[in-house]
């Protein structure tokens, strides 16, 4: 018998999971119904994203003494099906006998810019949105289709059904559908696959293949799914066929997740199909913080009553300011004064915000980095373009390979010499660019150091490390592959230089999109020199981004720093939380805005017109439920950190103001 376990933030229901897998495996092997690899390889694990399985893996493998399993997230598992039948959809499909490409989101953006350029001269235009904003709508559109089930066809008229119409709004939709199903055989047609195709080809293609489903039925005995609130509704799909051929699931719930709503998630879905073919078992979280709190939260923001007479309430701070700035240093100050009096460790705190800009993000890390106190931030996604050892492997592949000068500068020439060699200082890189740097569209260089006619200014160290460089670039061939050549770069000069780890993750990340494009490049038929520039306008735009993972003795014993999304999707838990920019109304949108059109895309959607009263509703459903999950997720005290002005300088009225009424000022 399947079972539905369902229960709030930490009541353990991964802990049962967990404990399921561990029963199943015993029973399994005391009946001596197999041997255990048989029994492992037939049971599939998923949880919803790469941390996540990450962490279920690491348990699993703990309580069941290092016994490896199939623990997937849906994204992956449906690539990984795609891929392994692929010869099945070719046959199906009638698709070009060739091996798929994955595409990244950057590309995607990029090629799909590139496909839809006229269209984008034309009639694809939406009032209030540029270019590179709309493509990215539309192509969160196929992938909401996708994770629904949804033909591309019934596209325009979901959309025409659910949003507010303008003058343009059903022309529109339909060009917009018309761009996509393009798309779509542009990428069938170059075997190229999208998140959004994979799962399209999973779900509208290979799931009901009779074919593939005997497969499933092979391979797999067991389900469990963690956190099936958070997964799409072609998972449920997935889990439906499974259970009908007898497969046993185990699936995990909680009521007040679904962060994920809005980006993909289908929980009523879920709740509609499969609770109701399983036994349920309900598991309960005894916080007596949050049960003391919660009431007294919930009247405050969801329903105020001005008759209602709120009491302080212990373990409830609040930290005002008049600006932004006067805030980030008072939250920081409080957390020191906190840790150097030992009423807390750096590892049992979280600050959580509705979004992070740069400025809190840079505040925050600088201030209590200097007062020794270690901080991390979740999911710190930033842009390699922001690496300096990454712009000064971009100019050196400029100086090496012909016809790239327009893509090189003077400054740029300066950081370089300063990256790569620590012997140069910053005046006698630009000294060096200044004298020693010959632009030039089709073959830019540089001269010998001895050309410089007050060579004495530069010093033997500076001149010494400059040749090194000079040389080394001398050495190179223009036919050498653009990755051999960023390798032995990175070898010959920044791996003696001992880089931090989120230098090497850098490093690493300029590799991997190096590797990608230069095969998305080959399949395209694209000429050398064009992927040459188009790589490294790429990595300049800003759009690639690294997100190194945090090694796990540095997570143990730092503050933590993280939006809500992240911090709710990473289901951890601190003594103390920091709130800041209670007074945002970001924090009704749970901090991440829906994707556009997304409502339209539930299987619970009924027809309703997706307006400021249909958003006002559902902000403040998604406000309950994160109210209920992150007070869960912490034991002792919350700070509310608020100030009069936002980073604007306009006034905040946020829905959380009112919770000023039950803290105690700090």
């Amino acid at each position: 018998m399947s079972i539905w376990v369902r229960g709030g933030s930490r009541s353990g229901k991964s802990a049962y999971l967990v404990e399921q897998v561990c029963q199943l495996i015993e029973s399994k092997q005391l009946n001596s119904e197999s041997n255990h690899e048989l029994i492992t390889t037939s049971i599939l694990i998923f949880a919803i994203d790469a941390d996540n399985r990450r962490q279920l893996s690491d348990r699993l493998a703990q309580a069941t003494t290092g016994k490896s399993f199939t623990n997937v997230t849906p994204l992956s598992f449906f690539r990984n099906e795609v891929t392994l039948f692929f010869p099945l959809l070719i046959k199906k499909l009638n698709l070009k006998s060739q091996f798929p490409i994955l595409l990244r989101v950057e590309n995607e953006q990029e090629l799909a810019a590139k496909l839809w350029a006229d269209q984008l001269n034309g009639k694809l235009k939406m009032t209030g949105t540029n270019d590179i904003r709309l493509v990215r709508r539309i192509l969160d559109l196929y992938l909401l289709a996708a994770y629904s089930g949804t033909p591309l066809a019934q596209i325009p008229q979901l959309l025409q059904d659910g949003i507010e119409l303008t003058d343009q709004s059903p022309a529109l939709w339909q060009e917009m559908a018309i761009a996509l199903e393009s798309w779509r055989d542009f990428c069938w047609e170059k075997g190229l696959l999208t998140y959004g195709i994979i799962t399209e080809l999973f779900g509208r293609y290979l799931l009901p293949d009779p074919q593939y489903q005997a497969s499933l039925k092979t391979r797999y005995k067991y389900l469990f799914m963690d956190d099936v609130d958070e997964y799409p509704a072609i998972a449920c799909d997935l889990s439906l066929v499974m259970l009908n051929q007898g497969t046993t699931g185990i699936f995990t719930y909680n009521p007040y997740g679904s962060a994920r709503l809005g980006l993909g998630a289908d929980p009523g879905y879920w709740q509609s199909q499969i609770e109701e073919k399983c036994e349920l078992v309900s598991l309960q979280n005894f916080n007596p913080f949050a049960e003391t709190a919660l009431p007294s939260l919930l009247n405050l923001t969801l329903t105020p009553d001005p008759f209602y007479n709120p009491q302080p309430i212990a373990g409830f701070f609040s930290l005002e300011t008049r600006s932004r700035g006067s805030l980030l240093r008072t939250t920081a100050e409080v957390i020191i004064t906190a840790i150097a009096a030992s009423e807390i460790q750096p590892q049992d705190i979280a600050i959580i915000a509705p979004g992070l800009d740069n400025i809190a993000n840079y505040a925050l890390r600088e201030i209590l980095t200097k007062n020794n106190i270690p901080i991390i931030c979740l999911s710190d996604q930033h842009p390699l373009a922001n690496s300096a050892l990454v712009r000064s492997l971009l100019t050196l592949m400029t100086l090496i390979y012909p016809q790239l000068g327009s893509l090189v500068s003077r400054d740029q020439v300066a950081e370089m010499l300063t990256n790569l060699q620590p012997t140069i200082d910053p005046v006698r890189a630009g000294m060096l660019s200044d004298r020693c740097f010959i632009p030039d569209i089709s073959n830019p260089k540089l001269l010998p150091s001895c050309d410089y006619t007050e060579i004495y200014r530069l010093g033997y160290e500076a001149s010494s490390g400059y040749e090194q460089i000079r040389q080394w670039i001398a050495d190179q061939s223009a036919t050498v592959s653009p990755l051999l050549l960023l390798d032995r770069a990175i070898q010959k000069f920044l791996v003696p230089q001992k880089s931090s780890y989120e230098q090497l993750a850098n490093l690493q990340a300029l590799l991997e999109t190096a590797q990608y494009y230069w095969q998305i490049g080959y399949r395209l038929g694209w000429q050398e020199r064009q992927i040459l520039i188009g790589f490294i306008d790429l990595i300049r735009s800003g759009i690639v981004t690294a997100n190194p993972q945090i090694p796990s003795s540095q997570q143990d014993q730092s503050v933590t720093l993280a939006t809500i999304y992240q911090y709710r999707m990473a289901h951890t838990q601190h003594r103390w939380q920091f709130w800041l920019d209670t007074g945002s109304p970001l924090w009704s949108q749970g901090g991440s805005a829906a994707l556009f059109g997304a409502p339209v895309f539930l299987k619970s959607w009924q027809g309703e017109t997706i307006n400021a009263d249909y958003e006002n509703m559902m902000n403040r459903q998604r406000l309950e439920r994160l109210l209920q999950d992150i007070s869960y997720r912490t034991e002792q005290r919350i700070y509310l950190c608020y100030s009069e002005l936002n980073t604007a300088g306009q006034e905040q009225m946020g829905e959380l103001l009112t919770l000023k009424e039950i803290a105690s000022l700090a």
